[in-house]
This record gives structure tokens, C-alpha cells and sequence, in this order.
């Protein structure tokens, strides 16, 4: 696509909200300088950057596709004051910085995701659900519950693979195929987010547990995700087999994580596939 298109994209989309704002709900009664308001009303240009605190001409070069690798502190400022949700947020600076945003425009926004989600999961004809960062479910599918004797879910799918004593048993070869592959993750997020009190307690009950302590102290294999990972499990309702796990993560918050787990009734372990990859690359 052409830069003067990319650069004309933006300036409708920043243009649109500008005009949705009202000056009078932000303390702004005189009238903008002629032409300078976008159709139908809105805030001028010049007055985005006195509301903001910027310098004379800031926003007009974000507008106009002129800024170049806008500042951080200029594009959530931008967006905060015209309401843009996560997925516009995004947008902005692919537009602007030809880059994702670092972290979500409000806190609030890492922990929720569309409900839509919850009619993708019950399509598929495979167990699948969605966990926050603490691993806590958010939403699941008939053939998840499937997975646990009785059908009761658990409420956190990390706390059920490292405590529980049923799942020792359903995921088979535990010690060795499940648990220091999962042991990594737990680390990783209290790396991420050390302050968070539930992950701290978490750890402490791990160290405490007799058997995954020691993994968990070793820290185990070194494992970035476990998509397209297959591992031995035993299914409560369907006997021994294989279960491959697929991950994936919403755009609207890299908090949370999409599992679907597919699952090989047999001994024999599923083959291994080649990786996909687009049949037209670009150079």
C-alpha cells in the first residue's frame, strides 16, 4: 500500500474521533479558529493540543501522517482523549509507528476480551477455553469438561496440571512429559507481573507440594509455548491417548490465551506434521 494512503487512513480515522468530541463537556467554550474543526463540529486541531499540554502543531502532524515514530506518551494522551477502544488502539500505532502498542491504552482493557469468544469456542468439535495470565478460566466448551472425571472444571487449568492429584493420573507420564513443561510458564509469569499476589501464593503452594516442588525448583525445560505440542493423556471418557494443544492469543489483550486440545484416542502416538507456512512469500 502506498504511504500516502496508509497516512490518509489515518487522518480519517483521528479526524472521525476528533469530531465526536464535545468541546463544551471539556471546558471549552470559545469558538475554534475558522476551518479548523473537523465536518460537523468537534475540536480543532489546536485545541487537542492545548487540552493535552503539547506544543502548537503536535497533533496537527499525528493528523496528518507527518510524525514520525510519534512518542509514546503523545499517542496514549491521543488516545485517551478520544475514547479508542483496544482494537483502534492497536491500529493507531500500526498506522503511526508501523508497530504493536507495548501495553493496552487502559489497565482495565487486559482483562476483559469480546464475549463473541464464547461462540467461537462452542463451534469447535474439540475441547478449548480461555485462561487470563493467571490462568484462571474465562470461558470453555462441552468437550472441555469432558477432560475431568465427573466433568467438574476446575477453576485455574495452571493450579489443576501442578496440584491436583487427578491430574497426575489424566495426564499421563506427569513427571516427566507435563509437569517441567508447565513448570517454565509459572516462572515466566512471575517475571512478568511480580507484584501480583495470587502468583506469589501460587509459587509458595508449588515449593510446598512434595512432588512439585523439586520440578518446579529445576525450572524444567526451556519452552517458549506448548502449540502444536503432543503429549500422553489419559481420557476419562474416551481411554489412553494423545493430545495435541494449540495456542493462540486475542488481539484485544495479550493477557489472555486461547487453548484448543485435540485429542488422538490410541497408543500410537500422532505423527508430526510440517510446519505450515504461506504458499506466496514475500520477498
Amino acid at each position: 500500500m502506498e504511504q500516502s494512503a496508509l497516512k490518509e487512513a489515518l487522518r480519517k480515522l483521528l479526524q472521525q474521533r476528533r469530531a465526536e468530541l464535545n468541546p463544551a463537556k471539556l471546558g471549552i467554550t470559545r469558538v475554534a479558529p475558522q476551518g479548523r474543526r473537523p465536518a460537523g463540529g468537534g475540536l480543532s486541531q489546536t485545541q487537542v493540543d492545548e487540552i493535552l499540554g503539547f506544543g502548537r502543531g503536535t497533533y496537527e502532524r499525528l493528523e496528518s501522517g507527518r510524525y514520525a515514530n510519534a512518542p509514546e506518551h503523545v499517542l496514549t494522551a491521543v488516545g485517551k482523549l478520544f475514547e479508542l477502544d483496544a482494537h483502534e488502539w492497536a491500529w493507531l500505532w500500526g498506522m503511526a509507528r508501523r508497530e504493536d502498542p507495548p501495553r493496552p491504552l487502559r489497565p482495565d482493557n487486559e482483562e476483559e476480551i469480546p464475549a463473541s469468544w464464547c461462540r467461537v469456542i462452542d463451534s469447535l468439535p474439540h475441547a478449548c477455553y480461555v485462561t487470563n495470565h493467571r490462568w484462571e478460566l474465562v470461558a470453555y466448551n462441552q468437550y472441555f469438561t469432558r477432560i475431568f472425571p465427573g466433568r467438574r472444571v476446575p477453576p485455574n487449568t495452571m493450579e489443576w496440571m501442578l496440584l491436583s492429584p487427578d491430574a497426575r493420573y489424566i495426564l499421563r507420564d506427569w513427571a516427566t512429559e507435563w509437569a517441567p513443561m508447565v513448570a517454565p510458564h509459572v516462572w515466566s509469569a512471575r517475571a512478568k507481573h511480580p507484584t501480583d499476589v495470587y502468583l506469589k501464593d501460587f509459587e509458595r503452594r508449588i515449593l510446598a507440594d512434595e512432588e512439585a516442588g523439586p520440578i518446579y525448583q529445576d525450572f524444567g525445560e526451556f519452552m517458549v509455548h506448548p502449540d502444536g505440542a503432543t503429549r500422553p493423556f489419559n481420557h476419562p471418557e474416551e481411554g489412553p491417548g494423545w493430545m495435541t494443544l494449540h495456542t493462540s492469543t486475542p488481539a484485544s489483550s495479550n493477557r489472555f490465551i486461547t487453548m484448543t486440545m485435540i485429542f488422538d484416542l490410541g497408543e500410537e502416538r500422532p505423527p508430526t506434521l510440517a510446519p505450515l507456512r504461506a504458499r506466496y512469500g514475500g520477498a
